[in-house]
């Protein structure tokens, strides 16, 4: 009987074991979700930028079928089906997603003729998917903002193309990629795409960027203007969300004119005192292009919000 027992007990304990792991698991995939930027090119065509948001700890899934997710665009005539990050190598291959935003692809569109367009993007095998619709060369109408005090700057960006809308909606107080915002803020303010070849030392920056992507013209026409350098890593990290903080600085930096060494930064913020960000966001604040979350806070590490964007961009478009 003691026998018995010895064995039955560890058995129990595994299995109790198994039980209380298996729904932290479940729940850590669950918890991240795949998105889709759509930037529409001035020359016509689009360019689609893919992500994945993990807001919790790292989480590897396992995928059996060679490829770990799969993009579907359709509209008209028009049919796009990428299924990429295939390992030929390999019939099983495993996929970590570390906490934060991780860049799943660029994807040219430069074909896609003006129209309306369904779409649907997933992580192969997972419950992680995401689906609807956006247009190109229309505007649609915007379900979402009748009730936002950027509603005005959301239409006038919306009219521009400086950013699109997906399944009717702007989704006014949800965050935007640094991808995102730099493609929009180069259109409003007329910064020009450069290639590779035109920097100095005709070496590509940013070693997550294609050159040969649409947009990545005007991330290296940042670089080229010293408006930004990347991280120490060599990434540009074009899904990451970025800072009001941030924002500040790419926007204060890309304007004609920048605060010069004689410039002294004042403005009513009190949280900026001793803030990398003050001096660009005092620039700002004299211009007339930022304004603060209260009378007397600018909150330089919040995350920047795509209805303070569409004000951002509407106070230094060019006219």
């Amino acid at each position: 009987m003691r026998k018995l027992v010895g064995k039955i007990i560890p058995m129990l304990l595994c299995l109790t074991l198994l039980v209380t792991l298996a729904p932290s698991f479940a729940s850590a995939a669950t918890a991240l979700s795949i998105k889709m930027d759509v930037m529409q090119l001035p020359s016509g065509g689009a360019q689609v930028m893919v992500y994945v948001v993990n807001p919790g700890k790292a989480v590897t899934m396992q995928f059996n079928s060679g490829y770990y997710y799969d993009v579907q665009i359709t509209g008209g005539n028009f049919q796009y089906k990428d299924s990429q990050g295939k390992s030929y190598t390999q019939a099983v291959m495993k996929k970590t997603f570390p906490a934060g935003n991780t860049l799943i692809s660029f994807i040219n569109l430069p074909n896609i003729p003006a129209g309306s367009y369904t779409y649907k993007v997933w992580l192969v095998g997972q419950n992680v998917q995401t689906s609807g619709s956006f247009s190109i060369g229309s505007v649609p109408n915007i379900t979402d903002i009748s009730n936002s005090w950027a509603k005005d700057n959301i239409t006038t960006v919306v009219n521009n193309k400086f950013l699109t809308v997906l399944d009717n909606k702007f989704r006014p107080s949800e965050p935007i990629t640094r991808g995102e915002f730099m493609y929009a803020l180069a259109l409003a303010t007329g910064l020009k795409p450069v290639t590779v070849d035109q920097l100095a030392n005709k070496t590509n920056p940013f070693k997550d960027v294609d050159p040969n992507n649409a947009v990545a013209g005007y991330y290296l026409a940042f670089y080229q203007k010293n408006v930004v350098k990347g991280f120490p890593d060599g990434t540009l990290r074009p899904a990451d969300y970025l800072t009001r903080a941030e924002a500040a600085k790419l926007v204060a930096l890309t304007l004609p004119t920048e605060p010069g060494q004689n410039f002294i930064p004042k403005s009513p913020f009190t949280d900026l005192y001793g803030h990398w960000s003050k001096i660009y966001v005092s620039y700002l604040y004299t211009k007339g292009v930022v304004k603060g979350v209260t009378e007397t806070t600018f909150g330089p590490d919040l995350t920047l919000t795509r209805d303070q964007v569409a004000a951002f961009l509407q106070r230094v478009m060019v006219k």
